[in-house]
Protein backbone atom coordinates (compact mmCIF):
# COMPACT_ATOMS: atom_id res chain seq x y z
CA UNK A 1 0.00 0.00 0.00
CA UNK A 2 1.02 3.37 -0.92
CA UNK A 3 2.23 5.18 2.00
CA UNK A 4 0.48 8.17 3.15
CA UNK A 5 2.79 10.52 2.98
CA UNK A 6 3.37 10.03 -0.60
CA UNK A 7 -0.08 10.56 -2.08
CA UNK A 8 0.30 13.91 -2.71
CA UNK A 9 2.42 13.18 -5.21
CA UNK A 10 0.17 11.68 -7.55
CA UNK A 11 -0.49 15.16 -8.63
CA UNK A 12 2.63 16.93 -8.06
CA UNK A 13 3.75 19.60 -10.08
CA UNK A 14 7.41 19.90 -10.23
CA UNK A 15 7.60 22.18 -12.90
CA UNK A 16 5.80 25.01 -15.36
CA UNK A 17 4.22 28.09 -13.47
CA UNK A 18 2.27 26.64 -11.16
CA UNK A 19 5.10 24.97 -9.66
CA UNK A 20 5.57 27.43 -6.93
CA UNK A 21 2.09 27.65 -5.48
CA UNK A 22 1.70 23.87 -5.67
CA UNK A 23 4.42 23.59 -3.60
CA UNK A 24 3.85 26.31 -1.06
CA UNK A 25 0.87 24.59 -0.61
CA UNK A 26 2.45 21.51 0.39
CA UNK A 27 4.76 23.29 3.20
CA UNK A 28 2.45 25.17 4.32
CA UNK A 29 0.42 22.09 5.12
CA UNK A 30 3.30 20.29 6.75
CA UNK A 31 3.71 23.08 8.61
CA UNK A 32 -0.13 23.24 9.80
CA UNK A 33 0.15 19.23 11.19
CA UNK A 34 -0.94 18.82 14.27
CA UNK A 35 1.48 16.53 16.26
CA UNK A 36 -0.13 16.26 20.01
CA UNK A 37 1.94 14.84 22.97
CA UNK A 38 0.90 11.32 23.56
CA UNK A 39 0.11 9.71 26.94
CA UNK A 40 2.46 10.69 29.77
CA UNK A 41 4.56 7.73 30.49
CA UNK A 42 4.19 6.28 26.59
CA UNK A 43 6.66 8.36 24.82
CA UNK A 44 9.86 7.03 23.24
CA UNK A 45 11.72 10.50 24.40
CA UNK A 46 9.59 10.51 28.15
CA UNK A 47 11.63 13.18 30.60
CA UNK A 48 14.39 13.23 28.11
CA UNK A 49 15.72 16.76 27.34
CA UNK A 50 16.82 17.81 23.31
CA UNK A 51 18.24 20.10 21.54
CA UNK A 52 17.32 20.60 18.12
CA UNK A 53 18.95 23.39 16.12
CA UNK A 54 17.34 24.58 12.95
CA UNK A 55 14.43 24.28 14.37
CA UNK A 56 12.37 27.19 12.84
CA UNK A 57 11.37 25.06 9.64
CA UNK A 58 11.92 22.81 7.27
CA UNK A 59 12.54 18.99 8.69
CA UNK A 60 14.22 20.99 12.22
CA UNK A 61 10.66 22.35 12.90
CA UNK A 62 8.70 18.82 12.45
CA UNK A 63 11.65 16.93 14.48
CA UNK A 64 10.90 19.07 17.45
CA UNK A 65 7.37 18.74 17.00
CA UNK A 66 7.71 15.20 16.85
CA UNK A 67 10.41 14.66 19.51
CA UNK A 68 8.11 17.00 21.83
CA UNK A 69 5.32 14.64 20.85
CA UNK A 70 7.35 11.89 22.26
CA UNK A 71 7.27 13.35 25.95
CA UNK A 72 10.75 15.62 25.57
CA UNK A 73 11.33 18.86 26.63
CA UNK A 74 12.87 20.54 23.29
CA UNK A 75 14.87 23.60 23.15
CA UNK A 76 15.42 25.24 19.91
CA UNK A 77 17.62 26.92 18.43
CA UNK A 78 17.51 28.74 15.61
CA UNK A 79 18.92 32.10 13.71
CA UNK A 80 15.07 33.33 12.83
CA UNK A 81 13.45 34.43 16.09
CA UNK A 82 9.41 34.66 14.94
CA UNK A 83 9.20 31.10 13.31
CA UNK A 84 10.83 29.83 16.39
CA UNK A 85 8.19 31.40 18.29
CA UNK A 86 5.55 29.90 16.36
CA UNK A 87 7.08 26.08 16.50
CA UNK A 88 7.07 26.88 20.29
CA UNK A 89 3.22 28.04 20.04
CA UNK A 90 2.42 25.33 18.37
CA UNK A 91 4.06 22.42 20.41
CA UNK A 92 2.53 23.68 23.95
CA UNK A 93 -0.80 23.90 21.92
CA UNK A 94 -0.22 20.75 20.97
CA UNK A 95 0.68 19.51 25.19
CA UNK A 96 4.67 19.54 24.42
CA UNK A 97 7.14 21.10 26.11
CA UNK A 98 9.31 23.51 24.14
CA UNK A 99 11.79 26.72 24.62
CA UNK A 100 12.71 29.14 22.03
CA UNK A 101 16.42 30.10 22.24
CA UNK A 102 17.50 32.44 18.95
CA UNK A 103 21.00 31.60 18.33
CA UNK A 104 23.89 31.09 15.47
CA UNK A 105 25.31 28.31 15.47
CA UNK A 106 28.40 29.61 14.25
CA UNK A 107 28.68 31.69 17.39
CA UNK A 108 30.31 29.46 20.33
CA UNK A 109 29.34 32.01 23.12
CA UNK A 110 25.84 31.24 22.18
CA UNK A 111 26.52 27.65 22.32
CA UNK A 112 28.08 27.53 25.81
CA UNK A 113 25.05 30.12 26.99
CA UNK A 114 22.24 27.42 25.52
CA UNK A 115 24.06 24.43 27.24
CA UNK A 116 24.12 26.37 30.34
CA UNK A 117 20.54 27.47 30.16
CA UNK A 118 19.20 23.74 29.43
CA UNK A 119 21.24 22.26 32.61
CA UNK A 120 20.36 25.25 34.99
CA UNK A 121 16.56 25.30 33.84
CA UNK A 122 16.39 21.16 33.28
CA UNK A 123 18.75 19.54 35.11
CA UNK A 124 20.24 17.36 31.95
CA UNK A 125 20.49 16.99 28.35
CA UNK A 126 20.19 13.91 26.77
CA UNK A 127 20.08 14.44 22.84
CA UNK A 128 21.36 16.90 20.02
CA UNK A 129 19.83 17.05 17.04
CA UNK A 130 22.37 19.00 14.94
CA UNK A 131 20.34 20.30 11.65
CA UNK A 132 21.08 23.83 11.31
CA UNK A 133 22.41 24.89 7.78
CA UNK A 134 22.31 26.54 4.69
CA UNK A 135 23.14 26.44 0.92
CA UNK A 136 24.64 28.38 -1.50
CA UNK A 137 25.73 28.70 -5.19
CA UNK A 138 29.17 28.22 -6.50
CA UNK A 139 31.81 26.05 -7.96
CA UNK A 140 35.24 25.55 -7.82
CA UNK A 141 35.78 28.28 -10.46
CA UNK A 142 33.95 30.43 -8.60
CA UNK A 143 33.76 30.56 -5.17
CA UNK A 144 37.12 31.78 -2.64
CA UNK A 145 37.84 31.32 0.68
CA UNK A 146 36.17 33.96 2.01
CA UNK A 147 33.05 33.37 0.08
CA UNK A 148 32.91 30.09 1.70
CA UNK A 149 33.53 31.15 5.10
CA UNK A 150 29.39 31.74 5.90
CA UNK A 151 28.88 28.36 4.87
CA UNK A 152 31.65 26.24 6.28
CA UNK A 153 31.11 28.47 9.64
CA UNK A 154 26.99 27.02 9.82
CA UNK A 155 27.33 23.79 7.91
CA UNK A 156 30.35 22.69 9.22
CA UNK A 157 31.44 24.66 12.96
CA UNK A 158 27.83 24.79 14.14
CA UNK A 159 27.91 20.76 13.45
CA UNK A 160 31.11 20.53 15.46
CA UNK A 161 30.68 23.15 17.87
CA UNK A 162 27.17 21.38 18.89
CA UNK A 163 29.10 18.51 19.49
CA UNK A 164 31.69 20.38 21.53
CA UNK A 165 29.26 21.73 23.87
CA UNK A 166 26.84 19.25 23.95
CA UNK A 167 28.86 16.20 24.88
CA UNK A 168 30.19 17.00 27.99
CA UNK A 169 26.22 17.96 29.23
CA UNK A 170 25.21 14.46 27.77
CA UNK A 171 28.01 12.26 29.65
CA UNK A 172 27.01 14.03 32.84
CA UNK A 173 23.33 12.82 32.52
CA UNK A 174 24.48 9.30 31.62
CA UNK A 175 25.11 9.09 28.14
CA UNK A 176 22.35 10.09 25.11
CA UNK A 177 22.75 10.62 21.35
CA UNK A 178 23.31 12.77 18.81
CA UNK A 179 22.38 13.21 15.19
CA UNK A 180 23.88 15.28 12.74
CA UNK A 181 21.94 16.18 9.25
CA UNK A 182 24.39 15.22 6.49
CA UNK A 183 23.37 15.25 2.60
CA UNK A 184 23.89 12.57 -0.20
CA UNK A 185 25.75 15.83 -1.52
CA UNK A 186 28.63 14.78 0.87
CA UNK A 187 28.77 11.32 0.25
CA UNK A 188 27.65 10.76 -3.25
CA UNK A 189 26.86 13.59 -5.80
CA UNK A 190 24.32 15.92 -6.23
CA UNK A 191 23.23 19.09 -8.51
CA UNK A 192 26.55 20.93 -9.56
CA UNK A 193 27.65 24.34 -8.38
CA UNK A 194 27.23 23.68 -4.87
CA UNK A 195 30.59 22.83 -3.68
CA UNK A 196 30.72 24.61 -0.26
CA UNK A 197 27.48 22.83 0.76
CA UNK A 198 28.98 19.52 -0.79
CA UNK A 199 32.42 20.47 1.43
CA UNK A 200 30.91 21.44 5.11
CA UNK A 201 28.76 18.06 4.78
CA UNK A 202 31.21 15.80 4.10
CA UNK A 203 33.53 17.19 6.69
CA UNK A 204 30.23 16.16 8.94
CA UNK A 205 30.45 12.87 7.57
CA UNK A 206 34.16 12.49 9.02
CA UNK A 207 33.33 14.38 12.62
CA UNK A 208 30.43 12.54 12.64
CA UNK A 209 32.30 8.91 12.29
CA UNK A 210 34.88 10.40 14.63
CA UNK A 211 32.87 11.48 17.43
CA UNK A 212 31.39 8.28 17.51
CA UNK A 213 34.57 6.82 18.29
CA UNK A 214 35.81 9.37 20.32
CA UNK A 215 32.39 9.60 22.63
CA UNK A 216 30.82 5.73 22.49
CA UNK A 217 33.05 4.86 25.30
CA UNK A 218 31.26 7.54 27.52
CA UNK A 219 27.49 6.04 26.36
CA UNK A 220 26.92 8.75 23.43
CA UNK A 221 26.31 7.21 20.01
CA UNK A 222 26.58 9.69 17.13
CA UNK A 223 24.80 9.12 13.93
CA UNK A 224 23.69 11.03 11.12
CA UNK A 225 21.08 11.18 8.38
CA UNK A 226 21.84 11.91 5.04
CA UNK A 227 18.66 13.37 2.99
CA UNK A 228 18.44 13.83 -0.27
CA UNK A 229 16.04 16.64 -1.73
CA UNK A 230 13.66 18.27 0.51
CA UNK A 231 10.57 20.22 0.57
CA UNK A 232 11.60 22.95 3.16
CA UNK A 233 12.27 26.78 3.59
CA UNK A 234 15.68 26.45 2.24
CA UNK A 235 14.57 24.14 -1.00
CA UNK A 236 11.47 26.46 -1.83
CA UNK A 237 12.91 29.44 -3.75
CA UNK A 238 15.38 27.29 -5.49
CA UNK A 239 12.79 25.30 -7.48
CA UNK A 240 14.39 25.62 -10.88
CA UNK A 241 15.42 22.59 -11.65
CA UNK A 242 13.02 20.01 -9.70
CA UNK A 243 12.00 18.25 -12.45
CA UNK A 244 15.69 17.01 -13.16
CA UNK A 245 16.42 16.42 -9.58
CA UNK A 246 13.08 14.36 -8.95
CA UNK A 247 13.67 12.30 -11.96
CA UNK A 248 17.14 11.36 -10.49
CA UNK A 249 15.46 9.70 -8.02
CA UNK A 250 14.17 5.61 -8.36
CA UNK A 251 10.96 7.35 -6.61
CA UNK A 252 10.50 9.98 -8.56
CA UNK A 253 10.11 12.32 -5.86
CA UNK A 254 11.24 15.13 -3.22
CA UNK A 255 10.35 14.88 0.95
CA UNK A 256 8.40 16.28 3.21
CA UNK A 257 10.14 17.39 6.32
CA UNK A 258 8.16 15.02 8.36
CA UNK A 259 10.11 11.80 6.52
CA UNK A 260 13.47 12.93 7.18
CA UNK A 261 12.32 13.80 10.81
CA UNK A 262 11.67 10.01 11.28
CA UNK A 263 14.70 8.76 10.53
CA UNK A 264 16.01 11.15 12.52
CA UNK A 265 13.79 10.23 15.69
CA UNK A 266 14.99 6.59 15.11
CA UNK A 267 18.23 7.44 15.60
CA UNK A 268 17.73 9.39 18.24
CA UNK A 269 16.11 6.97 20.41
CA UNK A 270 16.44 3.22 22.10
CA UNK A 271 15.23 2.01 18.85
CA UNK A 272 18.39 2.28 17.37
CA UNK A 273 20.61 1.18 20.39
CA UNK A 274 23.27 -0.45 18.97
CA UNK A 275 23.87 1.91 15.76
CA UNK A 276 27.08 4.13 16.02
CA UNK A 277 29.28 5.90 13.54
CA UNK A 278 26.79 5.44 10.69
CA UNK A 279 24.70 7.15 8.48
CA UNK A 280 21.69 6.47 7.15
CA UNK A 281 20.95 7.71 3.59
CA UNK A 282 16.64 9.25 3.35
CA UNK A 283 17.04 10.31 -0.62
CA UNK A 284 14.24 8.22 -2.18
CA UNK A 285 16.90 6.03 -3.76
CA UNK A 286 18.85 8.82 -5.37
CA UNK A 287 22.13 7.50 -4.22
CA UNK A 288 21.28 3.97 -5.59
CA UNK A 289 19.91 5.30 -9.11
CA UNK A 290 21.51 6.56 -12.20
CA UNK A 291 22.19 10.00 -12.15
CA UNK A 292 21.11 11.15 -14.92
CA UNK A 293 22.44 14.35 -16.63
CA UNK A 294 19.10 16.28 -16.44
CA UNK A 295 19.89 16.23 -12.65
CA UNK A 296 23.16 18.57 -13.31
CA UNK A 297 20.82 21.20 -14.88
CA UNK A 298 20.61 25.34 -14.90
Amino acid sequence: MKSKRAEFFDDAVVSGPDQKAFEEKIYAEAQAKRWPRVAEGTGKFEGQVVIVTGAAGGQGEMEAKMIAQQGAKVYMADIEEEGLKRVEAAIIADGGEAVAFPMDVADEGSWQELVKKVVDESGRLDVLVNNAGMCQNGTVLTETRESLNRIMDVDCWGVYNGMHYCAPAIIEAGGGTIVNTCSYQGTHFGPGSFIGYAMAKAAVMGMTRAAATDLGTYGIRVNAVNPGLVLSGMTLPRGQNRKGLVDASSMKRYALPEEIASVVMFLASDDSSFINGEFIAADGGATTYLHLATADAK
